[in-house]
């Protein structure tokens, strides 16, 4: 069991990750999350939060983790670790690599989060 300043750390950082306002840790499932997620990994040294943020999208889209997609998707956005067109940019990466539904299911997620945050999606570049 993490201590108190282990969890308040953990939640802390769940709320710069996610962008919504601190949650209540009131039962196993949710203190371990924040324990091992949010303050032992996203916690880390060894990787700037920019850089977990492309891994976490890759891996949660590439998955077929809808809700996570979703999740992630509009915590990078509304953090600004991520901008509409950097993001544009990973859904075609994870697109060619994970397969076109996993790359529609991002950019669908990705459409919301931008007209639920005011952003704009960048236009078509003319590109093959």
């Amino acid at each position: 069991m993490a201590d108190s300043e282990t969890r308040e750390r953990g939640r802390q950082i769940f709320c710069e990750v996610t962008q919504v306002d601190p949650i209540d840790v009131t039962d196993q499932f949710t203190a371990e999350n924040m324990d091992q997620c949010f303050a032992g990994l996203w916690g880390r040294a060894g990787l700037t939060r920019r850089e977990r943020r492309f891994l976490s999208l890759a891996t949660v889209a590439a998955r077929g983790m809808d809700l996570e997609t979703q999740f992630h998707v509009k915590g990078a956005l509304a953090s600004g670790d991520i901008s509409s067109a950097e993001m544009m940019e990973i859904i075609l990466h994870v697109r060619q690599y994970a397969g076109w539904p996993a790359g529609a299911v991002m950019y669908r997620h990705y459409r919301q989060a931008c007209a639920e945050l005011g952003l704009e999606v960048p236009p078509a570049d003319g590109e093959p």
